[in-house]
């Protein structure tokens, strides 16, 4: 399930945080040399960008111990609701777990005199595979040339139709996690600046009622 939501933010709110993270005095980049991890040899994988990771959950991590950035997790952890606004109810009830962050992190793309593919992946995985019950977002800061591509189930279920998302400020596309995604650098502005987040779907039952028309069971990464 793949959703384009524009005027994500209350535009206020939206041009407030644009502002920190333009703030070339207070927001501070790390250099990434590679856009993926070195597991990760997909073409694209290589190369450079910028990056801010502003939340881990300690699963995720290799000593076990939760990142959160003091600063900037305050102010943007309100991405997790604005994200369940457009969540189905039972995808976010608090009887059976809520919502809950998995990791957040901030990407900037200098701009190049080409616009450059970065590698193909999925977000989250879970014993190896990309976990069905996170949702995954990529909000933009900046309206460019620039976008992300998510790939949609074809007629056979596989995940081959390409969806692009250009990239227009306050907007935000949500997806299921097992979509796999990449996002492509701009040439018409400075940067690109997105907001990458990853929460976790309530305890959804995954042996729910088959469809009375189709037969078909719903599966976890088709809805959120």
């Amino acid at each position: 399930m793949i959703k384009i939501i524009p005027n994500f933010l209350p535009y206020p709110l939206f041009k407030y945080l644009k502002s920190i993270v333009e703030n070339e005095q207070g927001m501070l980049w790390n250099f990434n040399p590679r856009n993926l991890r070195p597991q990760h040899n997909v073409k694209g994988s290589e190369n450079y960008k910028l990056g801010k990771t502003l939340y881990v959950m300690p699963q995720l991590t290799s000593n076990g111990q939760e990142v959160y950035d003091k600063e900037l997790m305050p102010l943007f952890g309100v991405f997790e609701a604005f994200m369940r606004e457009h969540m189905q109810d039972r995808c976010k009830d608090e009887e059976y777990g809520g919502t809950k962050m998995v990791r957040m992190k901030m990407n900037c793309y200098p701009s190049q005199e080409r616009q450059i593919d970065h590698g193909i992946h999925t977000d989250i995985l879970g014993n190896g595979r990309p976990d069905p019950n996170v949702v995954t977002s990529v909000f933009n800061f900046h309206t460019c040339n620039g976008y992300t591509t998510v790939f949609d189930k074809d007629k056979n279920g596989d995940y081959k139709k390409k969806v692009v998302v250009p990239s227009i400020e306050n907007s935000c596309v949500m997806f299921n996690n097992p979509h796999p995604h990449f996002g492509t650098t701009q040439n018409d502005t400075q940067t690109r600046i997105v907001l990458n987040t990853n929460i976790m779907k309530a305890n959804v039952d995954p042996f729910a009622d088959p469809d009375k028309i189709t037969g078909e069971v719903e599966r976890l990464d088709d809805y959120f």
